[in-house]
């Protein structure tokens, strides 16, 4: 009975320490839905010769997705705890194509990702447009959840997941 107490509130303390440190680290954490993840693969029709990154890859679920199809999946995160999460996830996944990195995206270089996915706030998307613009290669797939670009049109809608077309 005293494991499972201590095991409650240890699953309780890192949930806290997550959501504390993403008052620190960037935007609040907040995951894809099994639907969204669905739309967004739907979208981006991936093949094995691409390679893909997730801006602000939260707990890796998106990445992992992508990965298990045989895409080489990048993720950018800027919260360490969920950094760590995502890492323990693939190597217990044993995923040798998915690859999450600390820090933040912005200072990437995301010119060799031929598909772009992002679940952001609305403050980051006019900065990240512009990136993107400047950085990727014509006919990449860029995928936002939920947040549009302020001047970019989306090619296609699935729910509220929007793709666009460099």
């Amino acid at each position: 009975m005293i494991d499972l107490f201590l095991t409650g509130i240890i699953i309780l303390l890192i949930i806290f320490a997550i959501w504390i440190s993403s008052c620190f680290f960037g935007a609040p954490f907040q995951p894809s839905s099994d639907k969204e993840l669905k739309e967004i693969l739907e979208l981006a029709k991936p093949n094995k010769k691409q390679k893909m990154v997730d801006l602000g890859s939260g707990n890796g679920k998106v990445i992992i997705e992508f990965a298990k199809r045989g895409i080489e999946a990048h993720g950018y995160e800027i919260n360490p705890l969920l950094v760590w999460l995502s890492r323990a996830k693939i190597k217990k996944l044993g995923l040798k194509k998915a690859f999450i990195h600390g820090g933040n995206f912005m200072n990437a270089n995301l010119s060799k990702f031929n598909i772009i996915t992002s679940f952001q706030i609305s403050y980051i998307m006019p900065g990240l447009e512009k990136k993107l613009k400047k950085e990727l290669k014509p006919r990449a797939k860029v995928i936002s959840n939920t947040w549009k670009f302020p001047n970019w049109k989306p090619k296609r809608k699935l729910g509220h997941v929007y793709l666009y077309v460099k």
